[in-house]
């Protein structure tokens, strides 16, 4: 399978799961027929059934939901995007009586990023602009396998000769890793930790942008009292990051302006912590001023 290379966004690059979908489409087990289970769960068991039995079967199931438990018991919960299109799903809902309970990717991705870039900055993202930065820090996010896109656009960039810096934050050594100026090994679920290490040197040492600061945000104080409580030495013991190693990544990503933060759905997934983490990444943006308009993520509406 090639890609287009006239086409605006991929430029001829595919994504490594598409080697694999004329597999999937053509395989001889592929499931194309209603099946119902004769055996107990777990058995294997199956038996052909036809497409007016399988849609009267399940009609007669959500009606027996419905009946017993209200409609507010049907959810529609699923992964990342692949197929379908959610307003579909959403129609059904409200034909079915239940308007609000929808579930999308944001269940299992993203959800605790966007509620907080949300509820913070006042938009679900920012826009990051790899082009004009000049240091890239990947938290969480092994591009080279999730997003080769983007990570065929990073590599252009580092072999560019405006070569940005790049901060990889990943407990393996992953293809961005052995490209990364500074590879941090961080010990897993650690990553709020670590982001407060790097507040705590990035106002120490006073490299935030004060303009920003002062005009577009608010609890400086209070956050410099927090971040205090985290120094790079107490950050070492909990991360297994070195010190000295916490300290230059903090220096770099700050005084290598603009920046961006690119993140992925790992620390959005170890649970409470989540959304800490996001906090202080958000806090990251906003000490360096890279939320501003000529930064490498202006917050958009």
């Amino acid at each position: 399978m090639h890609g287009n290379p006239e086409h605006p966004l991929s430029r001829g690059r595919v994504c490594r799961r598409m080697g694999y979908h004329l597999r999937w489409l053509y395989h001889a087990d592929q499931l194309k027929h209603p099946l119902k289970r004769v055996g107990e769960r777990g058995e294997g068991r199956w038996q052909r059934i036809s497409w007016e039995q399988a849609l009267d079967e399940i009609a007669d199931k959500l009606q027996e939901l419905k009946s017993s438990y209200g409609p507010e018991s049907l959810a529609f919960i699923e992964g990342t995007l692949r197929s379908d299109f959610y307003g579909i799903r959403a129609r059904f809902q409200n034909l079915f009586g239940n308007p609000g309970n929808i579930g999308n990717p944001g269940n299992v991705c993203y959800c605790d990023i966007r509620a907080l870039r949300t509820a913070l900055t006042g938009t679900p993202c920012e826009a990051p602009n790899i082009g004009i930065a000049r240091c890239i820090v990947l938290c969480g996010k092994n591009v080279s396998e999730s997003d080769p896109i983007l990570w065929q656009d990073i590599k252009e960039k580092l072999a560019s000769q405006s070569r940005p810096k790049l901060i990889v934050i990943d407990p393996r050594q992953t293809e961005a890793a052995k490209a990364a100026d500074i590879w941090l090994q961080i010990r897993p679920g650690t990553d709020t930790a670590l982001f407060l290490a790097w507040i705590n040197v990035i106002i120490e040492e006073q490299l935030y942008d004060k303009a920003f600061v002062n005009e577009w945000t608010f609890g400086f104080e209070q956050l410099k009292e927090r971040a205090a409580e985290y120094t790079p030495e107490k950050v070492a013991d909990i991360t297994w990051i070195p010190p000295e190693r916490i300290r230059e990544s903090a220096r770099l990503y700050a005084a290598s302006k603009p920046a961006c933060l690119l993140s992925g759905v790992a620390s959005d997934q170890v649970g409470l912590n989540s959304i800490r983490a996001e906090q202080a990444r958000i806090c990251l943006r906003a000490l360096t001023g890279n939320m501003a308009a000529d930064g490498a993520e202006p917050v958009v509406g």
